[in-house]
């Protein structure tokens, strides 16, 4: 691999966004969803209007591998003649183009990871994978089960060399998760039985596991283990309207004021010091689509937010703490 030109070094005292995406959703943009792309440039006038040194980033979508007209209408069938030769393959190489070839001034402020489908084509995305690690650093894997519409559990299985490849690189995995019964893809159990199988290898579980304690407890018990804050107003949204539907209660989840995000965070890191990392998800801390979240399940996403949201979350933060999530936490999680 591609000696990585940041190091822990290099970060000691930046302010990194663990959570955030480069890159262009076709499905999105054609179904008039939003939000539906991202620049590297538009990445970096954000971190020099909030104080934000560095952002690890990830491609957006798959849409490539797949049959574009039926992607329209929610369904994940590779067409015939794809784009991408396998998922990921171009998005993979497009995101570290833009940040080595094509703003190289700017390659400094970025921390790319790869994404993966962990079920489709495995061994021609490693081959592409492999080919791609010779020219670019890779700092980390990330895996969006829905987005891809894989169960994350599959990692275990039909996506276990990728679990290899990332032992055998010294790099981590980040997950999309949802703690809710609405998206059979990316339950944070299937997540952290994969850590708990694979002791050597870092983990983080996205968008605060949606405030479970129990989950949060397990996590934090688990040395290989970090959760992370992306999008964490929309994220508190999407856990009210849990509430409502009784799709979860609030006994399940960490006592706190909901109503306010910065009550939500200092709760959320005075509890787990040593666990969450912050993330912004920009663009995606504002949601507005309708995604397939299962067999025959459908599920209609309204939620707004700001970037300042997320930055002003963690701004309200002791700086003990600030510096911990946005950077002491965040690099041992991407060097170990």
């Amino acid at each position: 691999m591609k000696e990585k030109h940041l190091d822990k070094d290099k970060l000691t005292e930046k302010t990194i966004d663990a959570h955030s995406h480069i890159g262009v959703s076709l499905s999105a943009y054609s179904r008039l969803e939003y939000p539906y792309a991202q620049t590297a440039e538009g990445i970096y006038y954000r971190q020099i209007t909030s104080g934000v040194d560095v952002n690890v980033v990830f491609p957006f979508t798959a849409d490539l591998y797949f049959d574009f007209t039926k992607l329209l209408n929610g369904q994940m069938i590779p067409a015939d003649t794809p784009i991408s030769p396998s998922p990921y393959e171009i998005e993979n190489l497009t995101i570290m183009r833009e940040i080595f070839d094509f703003c190289p001034e700017l390659s400094e402020r970025f921390i790319p990871f790869i994404s993966v489908d962990p079920v489709r084509d495995v061994n021609g995305q490693l081959r592409a994978i492999e080919k791609l690690a010779c020219n670019y650093p890779v700092y980390g894997i990330k895996v969006n089960p829905v987005g891809c519409q894989s169960h994350a559990i599959k990692l275990l299985d039909s996506g276990r060399d990728f679990l290899e490849f990332a032992r055998q690189n010294n790099i981590p995995f980040t997950f999309h998760t949802v703690a809710a019964p609405v998206d059979e893809y990316s339950q944070p159990t299937d997540i952290l039985r994969i850590a708990e199988r694979n002791p050597d290898i870092r983990f983080c579980l996205a968008h605060c596991i949606h405030f479970n304690k129990s989950l949060l407890e397990l996590a934090n018990a688990m040395p290989n283990v970090w959760v992370d804050t992306a999008a964490l107003k929309i994220q508190i949204d999407l856990v009210l309207k849990f509430l409502r539907d009784n799709l979860v209660k609030r006994s399940d989840l960490i006592d706190t004021d909901y109503s306010d995000p910065q009550k939500v965070i200092n709760t959320l890191v005075g509890m787990y010091p040593d666990l969450i990392i912050w993330g912004s998800d920009t663009p995606a801390y504002t949601f507005h689509c309708r995604r397939k979240q299962g067999e025959n399940l459908y599920q209609e996403f309204n939620l707004t937010g700001r970037y300042e949201d997320e930055i002003n979350a963690l701004n309200s933060l002791p700086d003990v703490l600030r510096k911990k999530i946005s950077n002491e936490n965040t690099i041992k999680f991407l060097f170990g």
